[in-house]
């Protein structure tokens, strides 16, 4: 192993003039640590891509969700809440009852999504994570106002001066064929922002408003449960599981973005898949130069099997010539794949915009990333060296087989 090993590392380094065989073998090498860096920069890139989708999902759900697992709805019960607050941990509960409705604002509609909250609103996640939450003073009075998300004030072209909208809703009386939707007023009193995909859909009101327009007295869509710390979540949870009766389902944020994370999971392995399948294109360049080598240096295979190198000796010698050009490239690839992430965690050097207030592209590497990488590579590397191996190997007995007619 250790003759295999100098031979093979002596075919590596350069010998006198540059020859065709020392390109490829730089070229190799060249190409394994391009491949090895983007393969690890788009791993890290994902990974802050994560993150950052993450952080916006999280911002508007709770941290622990109590819904119905069969119905829409589900009637407040006082003696269940309280038990659940009694759960050490638990601060608050905000009840929520959220309804679809239409909107006008004279000429302008809009199909939005009507949440409607309970006074203790201001302690919710989402009120705290809020960019810009106008005053909700309007939630400890039975005035029928409201405040509306950015996105859907644009659209209906609301102002201060002009802040009064209609609000439709479906019957829930049948009786009442004539009038299939019911028509109320609502005063817009200010604005909110937390996500665009919330700011365009949602208008925050009294829950007592979307109980009367709804016929849905002390019905709920979910509870909202407002915790100290997110770090004992899972024991909260377990907790509060047992309080529930059959029926009731509680949800942790994960949970409740469960179908967004799974997409951004397949959307990591696509992109993971692809950018393997270049790295094999990379690997490609071990296997010509392998074989250009082993074409080359023919006459030194005769000669190493005449001083009683068995062709299992020759076969190593380019197995490990290979695999050294590999290893160089991918150590080579992984630092310089780590400098450039670090380069841009540091100083945000690829940025989204080119505006005057720039946000810089997420990067985050993890150690499994190193892992991953250095195993896709140095697997696709083995499977490159696999053929021309074997090619050396025959020459090899051919030519001890020619040796041993002449003896």
């Amino acid at each position: 192993m250790q003759i295999s090993f100098f031979i093979a590392k002596r075919y590596v380094k350069k010998q006198g003039k540059i020859t065709l065989i020392y390109r490829l073998s730089r070229l190799a090498c060249y190409s394994m640590v391009l491949s090895t860096a983007i393969l690890l920069l788009v791993l890290a890139t994902m990974n802050g891509m994560q993150k950052l989708l993450s952080a916006l999902f999280y911002i508007y759900t709770p941290a622990l969700k109590i819904e119905c697992q069969t119905g829409k709805t589900f009637l407040s019960n006082k003696e269940l809440k309280k038990q659940i607050m009694d759960v050490a941990g638990v601060t608050d509960i905000v009840e929520v009852l959220e309804v679809t409705a239409l909107m006008r604002l004279l000429d302008h509609q809009a199909i939005v999504t009507i949440k409607g909250v309970s006074n203790n609103f201001t302690i919710s996640d989402f009120y705290k994570n809020a960019k810009r939450m106008d005053g909700v003073a309007f939630l400890g009075d039975d005035r029928a106002k409201a405040i509306a998300g950015i996105g859907v004030a644009q659209f209906v072209q609301w102002t201060t001066h002009n802040n009064k909208v209609e609000v439709f809703y479906p019957n829930q009386d049948g009786h009442h064929l004539n009038k299939p939707y019911k028509r109320t007023t609502l005063e817009i009193d200010g604005l909110f922002s937390i996500a665009p995909s919330i700011d365009c859909k949602y208008i925050i009101a009294p829950i007592r408003f979307v109980e009367g327009l709804t016929n849905g007295l002390k019905k709920r869509t979910h509870w909202e449960v407002v915790i100290e710390t997110t770090s004992e979540v899972q024991n909260m949870q377990i907790n509060i599981e047992k309080l529930l009766p059959n029926g009731y389902n509680v949800t942790n944020q994960t949970e409740q973005n469960a179908t967004r994370r799974r997409a951004i999971f397949i959307e990591r392995l696509s992109v993971c898949f692809i950018f393997a399948l270049v790295l094999l294109l990379a690997s490609l360049n071990i296997f010509f130069m392998l074989c250009m080598s082993i074409l080359q240096k023919q006459k030194n295979i005769a000669i190493l099997v005449s001083l009683g190198a068995t062709p299992r000796e020759i076969g190593k010698i380019f197995f490990y010539n290979g695999m050294l050009v590999a290893l160089k490239g991918i150590l080579y690839g992984l630092m310089l794949g780590w400098g450039l992430g670090f380069l841009q965690q540091k100083f945000g050097i690829v940025t989204f915009t080119k505006t005057s207030h720039r946000v810089a592209y997420p990067v985050e590497i993890h150690a499994f990333d190193f892992v991953y990488t250095a195993i896709v590579t140095i697997l696709f590397s083995l499977l490159a060296t696999l053929w021309p191996v074997k090619r050396a190997i025959q020459l090899a007995k051919k030519s001890l087989d020619g040796i041993l007619a002449v003896q």
